[in-house]
Formats: C-alpha cells, sequence, structure tokens
C-alpha cells in the first residue's frame, strides 16, 4: 500500500475502520479497493473544507453539516471541475459512503442522484497478434514476454497473475501447463455461495507460453535466485524474490507501450492498457464451451474439492486444446492445424477409443474444411463409444451408472464411485469400486 492512505489510516481512526471493513479477516478483500477508498475519503473532506476526517464527522454528526447536500455537491465538483468521469466518480462514491456508514452518519441515498454507470469515455480494444508481436520483441527481459503470453493464454487478472507462486504451476502435461489459483487475500472470484464454494479455480497456458515460462524461471535460477514452491512465479526486475505489485507493473507496461509504439490513450488511458490481454483470451476462445472460459477467468470457478476437478479434468483439456491455434501468438495455419488435430487424436486415445474408432477420426479430421467442423463428428463418436460399453463391453460383474451433473458426480465420488469416462452435455459413466 502507497504511504499517504497508509499513513491516512494511521492518523484517523475513522478511516483506519475501512480496512477492516474490506481486508479484514472477516472480508480478505483487495487492499488495492482500501486504499482507492482512502483516497476518495481523502478528496471528499477537502472538498467539505474540513481540517481533517474526525473534524468533518462531528460536524456532520452534530447536524452542523448537510451530508446529504454535500454529497451531491461533491459529485457535481468532481464531475465537472476534476474532469472525472462517471464511472470514476461512481467509485468515488462508494468510498465516501463506506466512511459514512462505518461510523455512524445517515444519508438518504434515495435522494441522491448518482452518475450513469453506462456512460463510456474511455475507450479500448483487444490487442491483435501484430500487436503482440511487437510488444514481445521489445520486451525488456523475459520476465515481461512471460506476462505477456501468460495473460493472453490464460485470461487471469494481472493482479491474480502477479498473486502466483510458483507451486501453483503444474508443468507436468505433454502440451499446456495448469495454473491453480486459490481463494486468498484480495484475489477476485466468483459470487457462488456456500461451505465449500469458491475454494479454486483453474486455468492453462498454451505451449509457447509454457515455455516462455519455463525460460523466464530458468533466467531466474541462472541469476543466483533460489526459487521455492513459495516463490513468486513472477518476481521483480532484480531477481530477489520479491512479488510485483499491480501499479508497479502498470509502469512496466506504460513504458512497454512506448517502446514499441502502441501507448495511444482514449481519455487517461491507454487503449491497450494491461488488461486488454484478458480481452485478447475472451475473444479468442474460439469454438470453446462459454461456461468453460468463464471459469478460466475466475468468473464461475468454484470446484468444490480436488476430486470434483480430476473428474472433470479431461473435459477442461479437451475444451481448452481448441482454443490453443486462436491463443498462439506466433503459430502458422498450418502449424496451428497439425498441432490441433493430433490433440484431438491424443485425447481420443486416451479416451479408450479403439482403432477402428481412430480411424474414422482421421478421416474426419482429413475431410473437414476445419477442425471446428469435426468437432459434433468427434463428440458423436465419444457417445457411440460410451454406448457400446453399456450394451456389453465392460468388464464381468462390473457395477456402472450414467449420472447427470456436478452436485451428483462428488456425491458418487465421495461415496467410492470412480470415472470411467467424462461425457458430453454434463454426463459421466461411473463405475463402483
Amino acid at each position: 500500500m502507497r504511504k499517504f492512505p497508509r499513513e491516512y489510516m494511521e492518523k484517523y481512526p475513522s478511516v483506519a475502520k475501512i480496512y477492516d471493513a474490506i481486508a479484514g479477516s472477516r472480508r480478505l478483500g483487495s487492499e488495492g479497493t482500501v486504499q482507492n477508498y482512502v483516497n476518495y475519503v481523502a478528496k471528499f473532506v477537502e472538498f467539505m473544507g474540513a481540517s481533517d476526517p474526525e473534524k468533518a464527522l462531528d460536524d456532520m454528526l452534530a447536524g452542523r453539516v448537510d451530508v446529504g447536500e454535500k454529497v451531491d455537491a461533491f459529485i457535481s465538483y468532481a464531475l465537472d471541475e476534476l474532469d472525472k468521469s462517471h464511472s470514476t466518480v461512481r467509485n468515488y462514491v462508494f468510498g465516501v459512503k463506506k466512511w459514512l456508514d462505518l461510523n455512524g452518519v445517515e444519508v438518504n441515498w434515495t435522494k441522491i442522484e448518482m452518475p450513469t454507470s453506462n456512460m463510456v469515455r474511455e475507450e479500448d480494444r483487444a490487442p491483435t497478434k501484430e500487436d503482440l508481436r511487437r510488444l514481445l520483441n521489445h520486451a525488456s527481459g523475459s520476465r515481461d514476454r512471460a506476462v505477456i503470453y501468460i495473460a493472453t493464454s490464460s485470461g487471469l487478472r494481472i493482479g491474480t497473475l502477479l498473486s502466483l507462486r510458483v507451486g501453483d504451476v503444474d508443468f507436468s502435461y505433454p502440451d499446456v501447463a495448469r495454473l491453480t489459483v486459490k481463494r486468498k487475500r484480495g484475489r477476485k472470484f466468483g459470487n457462488k455461495r456456500g461451505r465449500n464454494a469458491g475454494r479454486y479455480f483453474v486455468s492453462w497456458v498454451t505451449p509457447e507460453a509454457k515455455k516462455a515460462l519455463r525460460h523466464y524461471l530458468e533466467e531466474r535460477q541462472a541469476a543466483g535466485e533460489k526459487l521455492t514452491e513459495e516463490s513468486p512465479l513472477i518476481g521483480d526486475s532484480y531477481h530477489k524474490g520479491e512479488f510485483q505489485n499491480v501499479e508497479g507493473y502498470e509502469r512496466v507496461w506504460a513504458r512497454l507501450l512506448r517502446r514499441a509504439g502502441l501507448a495511444q490513450k482514449s481519455s487517461r488511458w491507454y487503449k491497450l492498457h494491461i488488461h486488454t490481454l484478458r480481452k485478447y483470451f475472451r475473444s479468442n476462445c474460439v469454438g470453446v464451451d462459454a461456461s468453460y472460459r468463464e471459469r478460466w477467468m475466475g468468473h464461475k470457478g468454484l470446484y468444490l474439492d480436488m476430486s470434483y476437478f480430476k473428474a472433470e479434468e479431461p473435459l477442461h483439456l479437451a475444451e481448452y486444446r481448441k482454443a490453443i491455434p486462436h491463443l498462439t501468438i506466433y503459430g502458422k495455419a498450418k502449424e496451428e492445424k497439425e498441432l490441433r488435430t493430433q490433440m484431438l487424436l491424443d485425447f481420443a486415445k486416451l479416451q479408450g477409443y479403439n482403432p477402428d474408432q481412430l480411424k474414422r477420426l482421421e478421416d474426419v479430421l482429413a475431410r473437414a474444411k476445419n477442425i471446428d467442423d469435426a468437432i459434433s463428428e468427434f463428440r458423436h463418436l465419444k457417445d457411440e463409444s460410451v454406448r457400446k460399453l453399456s450394451n456389453g463391453n465392460l468388464k464381468a460383474n462390473g457395477v456402472y451408472s450414467v449420472i447427470r451433473g456436478e452436485a451428483e458426480l462428488v456425491q458418487r465420488l465421495n461415496h467410492g464411485w470412480s470415472l470411467v469416462k467424462a461425457l458430453s452435455q454434463d454426463k459421466y459413466l461411473l463405475e463402483q469400486a
């Protein structure tokens, strides 16, 4: 946290309450949000003409100041005099409201007209592959190249990416690598409620991103940094094993944009600000089931336990591998098609397809206009293999069941069943142990 908000909270108890309300042990929210809210309160107190927030509170609680009028006037001041955007001023009000609520100041918010939430002053866009190649060519080191590759192939928020540790990466897959994001202070998770909800979610990185990350970690070790599972995945520039904060990396990103000649601004933001790498991921998940894409981005990635994820992992891999050719920055069209074809065949082999089925799949892929056109036939073959199993090809004396839905899957796994096949349309073939 920066010096001003930290010292402001230390000096004024009424403002210090914001920290516990947002980032305390009961909330585990972001310290960045706390920092912003403290800054907003300071702006409001300055607008009131008060010497400090404690004096301002005394005046409001004693009725010497009409709080509603002051807040309303502050909104107009921020929009007209400070020339802030509507969304920024809304955030100002949220910070001030939090402070007032925590200190017992009552305001009739229904009488205050908030700035509209759908007025957009800033314009951004997803970077093209050409943009990304220019950025990679102008990156000052392997760290920044790794960030670009990982962010564009995983869809993670930059704050989440910078908070990951080396132990959160699984390199054991033949092509991709898996990133595990556990719930912890400051990380944004979806809104699903429940005793077991929101423990972690996973995302993936492409083969070229995996290669770039390995190179970056090897470079750090060669420079003398001792890497452990607790080391930051993306460290500082001097290989001291320190975490990089978002604000610091945004400055790195701004310098990179200027070097690459891509520092065009909309109003205050760069059109290719760091979060547009996430937009690239979302727009290039071509042919992927939207529910999986949203999970990888951290919107709905709320798995109950590891046994559930392991059961569904083949489906995650199958969906993600569809997007690899589109996410890959330096791949050529022919290489991308060959890569994707091979991945589909490899997955089919892992699912237990017999030689006849594999030959049929190869024929489908060979005559299809593109890989996406072959996906429906691919799924048909998978379901057909299950029907054959169900008609007598399972081992003797086995007890099998086809179930639907995640909840029943977890329940069966917890009662001794094991997964035989992950089917399409949220179905699973299980065997009783």
